[in-house]
């Protein structure tokens, strides 16, 4: 085992069979750029990282197939493990220390911890703040019903820490009646619709949905196209060989009619920005739009790295409401990027897949 400065971790989930870990399709694309650009690339997971020093057992992606072998410690790693428990985040915070002690390496990105604090951190900027949501942490029943009264009876419910549009809630009551309605996705992401005839028995029912997770309060934005269907922007900002930001490709995901998020992995479809929002806002709005996305796009990264630390990419969501005001939505250090293959925009999908790598060769090749 050479000591190498061009090695690569990968770390993942452990999953089942066939292959114990998450994202091969992805890794296997991550590990031919890092050949193709003469570094050694592998995929671990944290359970590998239990001695100190020493090989780590991983895999590669070579003659066409994934091979189990022994490999350095890496130099640099990149880190997609998602786990909101905080059981396996200990765990794989004390896997990384000990492979830090035994060999020091470079940590691809610091992750964002959690959407309140990325809204705390966005308002403090005054180009990017008109652009936010109201948002506020869900405290109790109270604090809940007081909101309703206050925005027209409508809320917007998400987890500071959920992924893929999984349990958010659009809550609505009536001026007129005692009732609660409600449309949302629950921890399956499968599609939720409730009625109750009075208001006490929805807000009894949503803090329990809640029970002890940290939850964020908004105001309802019809994020909608002219047919009902929900749709958002979704921008990919990475470093790229020069370590300098780029704004690597957008794409719009629509949601299945009627329904609450606009999530690929809720059922969404994904469709080129500008045919589509000039469909819906005419081809002057749509073009002044990503005009505007474009600009905040290119100012959010920056903005949270002088507050999170360095960073190597980040998928940045945008809605569009009925009246053509622009929103940030989410932030997402771990972003997905399979809209640019569905959309067919092939440049757009290798940049997604060669830019970590070829940071992370940048940071290699710049440490002293």
């Amino acid at each position: 085992m050479s000591k190498s400065r061009g090695i690569i971790g990968i770390m993942v989930n452990e999953t089942g069979e066939p292959l114990p870990f998450a994202e091969p399709g992805f890794c296997r694309k991550l590990c031919l750029s890092g050949s193709r650009q003469g570094l050694t690339v592998y995929v671990f997971c944290p359970s590998a990282l239990r001695t100190e020093g020493g090989a780590i057992s991983g895999f590669c992606y070579e003659n066409g197939g994934w091979q189990r072998k022994l490999f350095p410690p890496p130099d640099i790693v990149y880190d997609r493990c998602f786990t909101h428990d905080r059981r396996n985040q200990q765990r794989k915070k004390e896997a990384l220390y000990r492979l830090s002690r035994a060999h020091p390496f470079v940590y691809l990105a610091r992750g964002l911890s959690g959407k309140w604090r990325v809204y705390q951190a966005l308002r403090k900027f005054p180009d990017i703040s008109p652009h936010l949501p109201e948002t506020t942490p869900y405290e109790d029943p109270a604090q809940l019903m007081a909101w309703l009264e206050k925005h027209d009876g409508e809320a917007f419910l998400k987890p500071q820490n959920g992924t893929h549009g999984k349990r958010t809630l659009y809550i609505k009551t009536s001026a007129h009646k005692d009732g609660m309605k409600l449309i949302g996705r629950d921890g399956r992401n499968s599609v939720l619709r409730r009625r109750f005839p009075t208001r006490a028995e929805g807000l009894e029912w949503i803090d329990k949905f809640i029970g002890d997770r940290p939850f964020l309060m908004q105001p309802y934005l019809a994020l909608s196209t002219q047919q009902g269907e929900p749709y958002d922007i979704r921008v990919l900002m990475q470093k790229n060989e020069t370590g300098a930001w780029e704004l690597t490709g957008m794409a719009v995901r629509v949601g299945q009619k009627y329904a609450l998020t606009s999530n690929l992995h809720g059922g969404g479809t994904a469709r080129k920005a500008m045919p589509f929002l000039t469909r819906e806002l005419g081809e002057t709005a749509a073009r002044h739009t990503l005009s505007l996305i474009r600009k905040l796009a290119l100012a959010i990264p920056e903005a949270l790295e002088s507050h999170f630390g360095r960073l190597a990419e980040l998928g940045i969501d945008f809605g569009v409401d009925r009246q053509g005001e622009v929103w940030v939505l989410e932030a997402n250090s771990k972003p997905g990027r399979s809209s640019f293959s569905r959309i067919g925009d092939r440049k757009s999908a290798r940049r997604s897949i060669d830019n970590p790598i070829s940071y992370a060769r940048y940071l290699l090749m710049s440490k002293p």
